[in-house]
């Protein structure tokens, strides 16, 4: 249950690990190897920081909505797909280069083995596997976006996410207002007196 109730703090992490994601050299590499569209990582990530500016908002209103509060969860379970997506890139990404690596060292039969197992036919349907995936999550996002007017969420004001703006500034002194002491007037007369 705590997991779940604090949905906000989790989006915005969830999201800043997939916005790293998104930025690593590994998964602009393999969308431009394979010739993939790179308009879908751009969607992806524009919806992702369209999603994180109603952070805050739905940090505060999930407690008192439910409806916030789910809403807020199955963004979560989206922005998960789209981490487990871009993780599965990374990792053909790497095994792409590490077979890449070992065809420059290996003999002839294992030339022709990896020659086979990366036939055009399985990178064909691989590169559509991860388009049907990426549609299919911005898909997602953008019906779940689209929510955001009937749920009355609204976007942060500044660059910055969190609720610092709107915390009221505390000082900082070490200097205790005497009509803030509660229940010590015994122990105060003896002192005095």
């Amino acid at each position: 249950m705590a997991f779940k109730l604090v949905g906000g703090a989790l989006l915005s992490a969830f999201l800043q690990v997939a916005f790293q994601k998104l930025a690593s050299p590994q998964i602009l590499d393999f969308f431009h190897a394979r010739e993939l569209d790179q308009k879908l990582l751009n969607q992806l990530e524009t919806k992702m920081h369209s999603i994180h500016s109603l952070a805050d908002d739905t940090e505060r209103k999930q407690f008192a909505d439910p409806h916030v509060r789910n809403w807020l969860l199955k963004v979560k379970d989206i922005v998960l797909d789209a981490e487990d997506l871009l993780d599965d890139i990374q990792k053909l990404s790497k095994r792409q280069l590490d077979a890449e690596s070992e065809s420059q060292t290996s003999d002839s039969t294992c030339k022709v083995l990896n020659f086979f197992k990366s036939s055009p036919i399985t990178i064909s349907s691989l590169n559509k596997e991860i388009q049907c995936k990426m549609e299919q999550i911005l898909d997602d996002l953008e019906f779940l976006s689209s929510q955001r007017g009937d749920l009355g969420l609204k976007t942060a004001g500044g660059v910055e996410s969190g609720l610092s703006n709107e915390l009221p500034h505390k000082s900082q002194t070490s200097l205790v207002v005497g009509s803030d002491i509660y229940g010590r007037d015994d122990d105060k007369r003896l002192i005095i007196d």
